[in-house]
């Protein structure tokens, strides 16, 4: 049986996604009660106020009960309500506040000095109406971050409880909710997974509700060439690869490939495999300690010499230095 666009679809994120090492994190469940207001800093200067080790970060909100607004720069200003979850895929500065007027507190006054408990728990704002907020992120390596990710809108809103097709996400957020409310620690294993879940939902809602206007990743998986030339790419990236047998395999020829490749990605099919081809060699570096030669000719290169130019200048450093980074202090 062939695959539907869908699957395929999901397939192709789940291989991306996977690359980038996710973890999903729930760190904060804050009441807050008329009037308050609250200005939560960029991802990166939250990554720092962290009681651990994390490089970068996409944060999330869901409302568990009660609405607010969120306001983020240079975007229209958002209500959310309850069963409705936001993501900031470029963690940058927002304020959230309720309906009354308020001073926007910074959230870094509200936060006790480190260690916190596994979920930090935080009251603000007077005495009217309530509104729980339960705020997390999703964390993975800045330099495996894949640079298509970058076509992202800068905030992500998504309402399941109002779409009856949607229960799925909808249930998912409501159990991140739930678990994360719970007393009992030993239930939070389950957090985790449940933030991942709905990221990749979320990120496949919008892949799927993109119009045929749209560039980038996300719309390339879309499109009927780009998205099965892709296919081929991520199910056999070590394969013997050529323009010519892509574009044989995709049932186009090659200057209809080259022109597709160009329109949504930016670069030739075989930059994308390169760069795919290195995004896989240094989750082995991650991940492993297999030696610099087995991973150079996973990647495809005949010398570790040629594999260490090709990874320096895509991601800055060395194979070696990269492997050494990610070895705890």
């Amino acid at each position: 049986m062939s695959e539907t666009p869908n699957q395929a679809s999901t397939e192709l994120l789940s291989d991306l996604l996977g690359s980038m090492h996710l973890s999903g994190v729930v760190l904060f469940s804050v009441v807050f009660r008329e009037p308050w207001g609250l200005v939560s800093p960029a991802a990166r200067e939250l990554s720092k106020m962290l009681p651990f080790h994390t490089e970068h970060i996409i944060p999330f909100h869901i409302i568990a009960e009660g609405g607010c607004w969120l306001e983020l720069r240079d975007s229209e200003t958002v209500w959310m309500e309850a069963g409705d979850a936001i993501l900031l895929p470029y963690g940058d500065i927002h304020v959230l506040h309720g309906r009354e007027a308020a001073v926007n507190t910074p959230a870094q006054q509200l936060l006790p000095p480190p260690p916190w408990p596994d979920i930090l728990r935080v009251e603000h704002g007077g005495g009217g109406g309530l509104t729980h907020i339960v705020c997390g992120f999703v964390q993975c390596d800045e330099l495996l971050f894949h640079p298509v990710l970058r076509h992202l809108p800068a905030l992500m809103h998504v309402s399941p409880g109002r779409v009856p097709d949607d229960e799925w996400l909808a249930s998912t957020i409501r159990h991140t909710a739930q678990e994360a409310s719970r007393a009992d620690s030993g239930r939070r294993s389950m957090l985790p997974r449940l933030t991942e879940l709905m990221f990749v939902e979320i990120l496949r809602q919008h892949m799927q509700g993109l119009s045929t206007d749209e560039v980038g990743w996300f719309a390339a998986v879309n499109d009927p060439v780009v998205g099965t030339a892709l296919k081929w790419l991520h199910t056999a990236p070590l394969e013997d690869w050529s323009v010519d047998r892509l574009a044989r395999c995709v049932g186009v020829s090659r200057t209809v490939l080259a022109a597709r490749f160009k329109h949504f990605l930016n670069m030739p099919p075989m930059h994308y495999l390169t760069r795919w081809r290195l995004q896989l060699a240094a989750q082995r570096l991650k991940a492993t300690d297999a030696p610099m030669k087995g991973i150079a000719g996973q990647a495809g290169y005949e010398s570790e010499a040629a594999f260490s130019r090709a990874f320096k200048r895509h991601f800055g450093f060395s194979p070696a230095d990269w492997r050494r980074r990610q070895i705890p202090a």
